[in-house]
């Protein structure tokens, strides 16, 4: 019986281990092949403590087939007819009752200011290190289905 128990155990402890979710919506009617370039700036929200999660965040995007772009660069692309697009992220980690990271990420049209597409992605693991690990790999998935 005592085996039956510890056999159970480490089931749910493995299984809250893998625990995350994603979540794609694209905006009606967009082309997202036409979006070639990325322009990064302050579009981040969330607990300053989670800087670092955003910085890996922009590194996932950044390791997409879209190409990394400075804010004057952005203008000059749009006013050649390159479609761009600009991200705000968001990522708030609980860290009570076993805590979750979450990861949000709305790209918008750098020109028009249009929201294009929102990704998301959660992790719940043993730790909250181990949650954002979670929540970054979903996100990382998620980028590369999506771009």
């Amino acid at each position: 019986m005592g085996t039956l128990k510890l056999l159970v155990f480490i089931a749910i402890m493995i299984t809250l281990q893998a625990c995350s979710t994603s979540r794609s919506v694209i905006s009606h009617g967009v082309d997202l092949s036409k979006y070639s370039y990325v322009v990064f700036g302050t579009e981040s929200s969330g607990d300053r403590e989670l800087d670092d999660i955003i910085m890996a965040v922009q590194n996932e995007i950044a390791a997409t087939k879209l190409t990394v772009v400075s804010a004057q660069e952005g203008f000059a692309k749009v006013a050649l007819g390159e479609s761009v697009l600009t991200p705000n992220i968001h990522v708030s980690t609980e860290k009570w009752d076993g805590g979750h990271t979450y990861i949000t990420i709305t790209f918008y049209d750098y020109d028009t200011g249009q929201s294009i597409a929102v990704l998301k992605s959660s992790g719940i693991g043993l730790s909250i290190s181990q949650d954002q690990n979670i929540a970054l790999r979903t996100i990382r998935k998620n980028l590369k289905n999506v771009f």
